[in-house]
């Protein structure tokens, strides 16, 4: 599953990549990845919803829960 979970990983764009990094393992808030990266807080919010919906989509529903 971790192998399955890296190649998806590397799928997401550059961007996505760096959002899902800083928020879910390094624990990063909104407000701190908005500041990092230039961007909005709804910024931040969006692209880790999108890139958890695809990492779902690809690893299948129970693989993330």
């Amino acid at each position: 599953r971790r192998v399955d979970l890296e190649a998806a990983l590397k799928r997401l764009n550059d961007t996505a990549r760096a959002v899902v990094w800083l928020h879910d393992v390094e624990g990063y808030t909104h407000e701190d990845i908005a500041e990092l990266m230039g961007k909005s807080v709804s910024f931040s919010k969006s692209q880790l919803s999108r890139a958890h919906a695809r990492l779902r989509r690809w690893l299948g529903e129970e693989s993330l829960c």
